[in-house]
């Protein structure tokens, strides 16, 4: 798993976990900056992170201090995250003095590859665990899940602090077989797909009279306009409110079925074909009139109008947080939990370490830069009631700004705790090879070879297996 590859490779699910993974960065508000974490995909901004990251890979790992409470748990976290015997000794002293109970932090070797951690967390003794990552492909986290690794926690959960510190979206996202046997990622946030104009180029009436109908963004633009591509592979989906996953999508309504079966994605995908034929389309940066984007592009242009759509959550164990099944201390993890959730303190200790300095609710280090928390947020699953950093991220002052913000931005697919990874296998791999079917210079040849190869691959009876599954 080693912390460079994640950010290289992942960076949540997808934040798509997708995640991660998009939101609007309070500091940026006012330009309409428009971020994404729905997929945890890395960008220029965290550089300074994967620098860091070598740094963290060289370093000596530093053995732990010893809780000063008895009454105390073993968290296990992966060992490229850096937690100083000074963070975990000032942790501690928080925790026996105001909860009674205190922690140490259990290191597992990530190294060498996902494989190593996840097999480590099967044998380990401890009591918490962070679940690890998922790639688009592997997904590990779901296994560990189904394979009984972690406790069940509805009914510790039921009325707790901690199931109101985080969006019911949240919640949903991590049921398996309608229980919940993992915190999910505080740190994951959402955007639907995103169409701005830049009212500079686009006349501002003709921008606001957009009514999401993508058949008039061709008429919109003129003879040197340009209309900026940023999404990937089928996320365009989303724009309908299907949710996409293993090569399939599933309807808002908990149908299944191919992306060449529905009617409004086909249209979008000979639209934008259409688009980029013509030239007035394109995947590469440029000067554009029109943006569609979804994953992480910082928008600097400030003469803008933004139209978009909630953003749907389907399936996210990755980064996730559970309790393991044979800790022997269950309660007190729980609580342990809990207090990370709602203790803004413990939490920036977890994030940044001991050392930070604070500024009008930023976060910086003793030289005076700014700092990032990105890796220590997904290790420890917090971002709400954490002093903001330098990292990409929305972030909020409170649990009830970010639930506000869930509920109106934010929806949960049907398809959520339901892993079909093992039905779908063949479909993704057909689907993986066409993601660029967008930019085909013979897209009806295209669609009827893609179509061929997945009824051979046997997808009608597939999705309707699975819409059966889903009703």
């Amino acid at each position: 798993m080693r912390v460079k590859k994640t950010l290289t490779a992942l960076t949540a699910l997808a934040i798509s976990l997708s995640m991660l993974s998009g939101c609007v960065n309070k500091q940026e508000t006012e330009k309409d900056s428009l971020i994404s974490t729905e997929a945890v995909s890395e960008k220029d901004t965290m550089n300074n992170s994967i620098e860091n990251a070598d740094n963290w890979e060289s370093e000596e790992i530093v053995e732990l201090a010893e809780p000063l409470n008895d009454n105390y748990v073993k968290w296990v976290i992966p060992n490229s995250i850096s937690v100083t015997t000074q963070t975990q000794n000032k942790i501690n002293e928080i925790l026996d003095e105001r909860y009674d109970i205190g922690v140490t932090f259990v290191p597992i070797d990530d190294l060498s590859d996902d494989t190593v951690y996840h097999e480590g967390l099967k044998s380990v003794d401890a009591d918490i665990a962070f679940i690890g990552f998922d790639t688009e492909d592997e997904k590990t986290c779901e296994q560990l899940v189904a394979e009984g690794l972690f406790e069940p926690l509805d009914g510790m959960l039921e009325g707790s602090d901690l199931e109101s510190s985080m969006p019911s979206q949240l919640w949903k996202s991590t049921e398996y077989n309608g229980n919940i046997y993992t915190v999910p990622n505080d740190a994951m946030q959402n955007i639907g797909v995103t169409i701005i104009f830049d009212l500079d180029k686009i006349p501002t009436e003709k921008a606001r009279s957009f009514n999401g109908d993508i058949s008039t963004l061709g008429d919109m633009l003129g003879d040197d306009d340009k209309l900026w591509y940023c999404l990937s592979d089928f996320d365009f989906s989303s724009y309908y409110g299907c949710y996409y996953s293993n090569g399939i999508i599933v309807t808002p309504d908990g149908v299944a079925e191919s992306i060449l079966d529905n009617a409004d994605c086909m249209a979008w995908l000979r639209e934008m074909n259409s688009l980029y034929l013509s030239g007035k389309a394109t995947d590469l940066e440029c000067d554009w009139s029109i943006l569609i984007t979804k994953d992480t592009v910082s928008v600097k242009k400030e003469n803008v109008y933004t139209y978009k759509t909630k953003d749907i959550i389907g399936p996210r164990f990755s980064t996730s947080t559970g309790i393991l099944k044979t800790s022997e201390r269950k309660d007190i993890a729980f609580r342990l939990l809990e207090i990370v959730h709602t203790d803004p303190e413990i939490a920036n200790l977890l994030v940044y370490g001991d050392g930070y300095n604070e500024k009008n609710g930023y976060v910086y280090d003793a030289d005076g830069e700014i700092m990032y928390g990105y890796l220590n947020k997904l290790t420890f699953g917090v971002d709400s009631n954490v002093l903001h950093g330098a990292d990409m991220l929305m972030q909020f002052d409170s649990a009830e700004d970010k639930k506000a913000y869930y509920d109106e931005n934010v929806t949960v697919s049907p398809l959520a705790g339901m892993d079909i990874s093992a039905e779908c296998s063949e479909i993704n791999k057909i689907m993986n090879n066409n993601r660029t079917i967008w930019k085909s210079s013979d897209l009806e040849k295209d669609i009827a070879d893609l179509d061929k190869e997945l009824n051979a691959a046997n997808i009608k009876q597939i999705t309707q297996d699975i819409t059966e599954k889903l009703k």
